[in-house]
């Protein structure tokens, strides 16, 4: 099974002397933790009600959102609870996921303040678990909002263990139609109906366009910054089938043509979207062909992965 736990008030719970320790163990300068350290507890707060300022008020914990500097401070608290993943990992008290035969494990993927830990489906790595999540709460000051918490279950799990598991671990079972991080979590073998969610998206955006209002060059613009890049992170994460593109062009083609977009008249279309795809030079408009970036992206992510492999050997 795969729990996704999510931090409560992750930036404001971080504990200032474990992130002081986390520093020094990590091999920081001591001058370097000192300065940083000071620019974190010196912060102070002030708060307008009726006309009147109350304060100051000096915190005792947390880090400012906002900060450039706070999301590497929240990375290096993250490495705390990554090591004693690995901690339990190489005592056997957790069993991560293996994709395939004679492929590492994988105990944990750590996402900001979002995180997913892998084990088995059963009372006592579910116990490992919920020791560990109790002895990194109480050193780093955050906590696990069990509430936005869910589990992944693999198909073979009964429907006992299940309920089982959720009640031990005190979260809810992830749903099929689930999303992540802006894509789905589960993915199945019909992507037509589980990548809908980008011609939905792509269509509420289209459809609150006011096109009667706009010119050529407008139209061309809009479609262009916006209407293409809405698909531009799923596409370079997945491979998305020629019907979802050849929808996503349609509703496109739909806006350049038409005079009013909500209107229920049909338009007629009176060349074709690749000719549209074709440099201005060549006769055409210059749109993105999404279908030749989603390769691009998944060739270039390959690629990418074959350089950092080839960096470790």
């Amino acid at each position: 099974m795969a729990l996704k736990l999510d931090m409560s008030k992750a930036y404001d719970l971080v504990g200032w002397p474990f992130l002081e320790a986390m520093m020094l163990r990590m091999g920081f300068c001591c001058k370097v933790v000192s300065h940083i350290m000071c620019c974190v507890s010196t912060v102070t707060y002030n708060v307008t009600y009726g006309g009147k300022i109350m304060g100051p008020i000096y915190p005792g914990r947390g880090i400012r959102q906002g900060d450039p500097l706070s999301s590497y401070l929240f990375l290096v608290c993250a490495e705390g609870l990554s090591s004693l993943l690995q901690q339990y990992e190489r005592n056997r008290w957790l069993t991560g996921c293996q994709v395939a035969r004679g492929a590492p494990r994988v105990s944990h993927m750590l996402f900001v303040d979002d995180s997913y830990v892998y084990c088995k489906t059963n009372e006592d790595e579910a116990a490992r678990v919920l020791q560990l999540l109790q002895v990194y709460q109480r050193t780093s000051g955050q906590q696990v909002n069990y509430a936005k918490s869910s589990i992944f279950f693999s198909n073979n799990t009964s429907v006992d263990t299940r309920q089982r598991m959720c009640e031990m671990l005190g979260m809810v079972e992830a749903l099929d139609n689930s999303f992540y991080l802006g894509l789905p979590c589960i993915m199945g073998m019909n992507k037509n109906a589980i990548l809908g969610f980008v011609k939905d998206k792509m269509q509420k955006k289209i459809f609150s366009w006011e096109s009667r209002f706009l010119s050529k060059a407008g139209k061309e613009v809009l479609i262009k910054s916006v209407a293409q890049a809405l698909p531009f992170y799923a596409i370079s994460v997945f491979l998305l089938t020629k019907e979802i593109f050849s929808n996503l062009e349609g509703l496109m083609s739909k806006f350049w043509w038409k005079s009013q977009a909500n209107s229920s008249s049909k338009s007629v279309s009176w060349m074709s979207w690749k000719r549209f795809c074709r440099h201005k030079y060549n006769g055409g408009i210059g749109f993105r062909d999404l279908h030749n970036y989603n390769l691009t992206f998944l060739g270039k992510r390959k690629i990418s992965k074959k350089k950092l492999m080839y960096s470790y050997l």
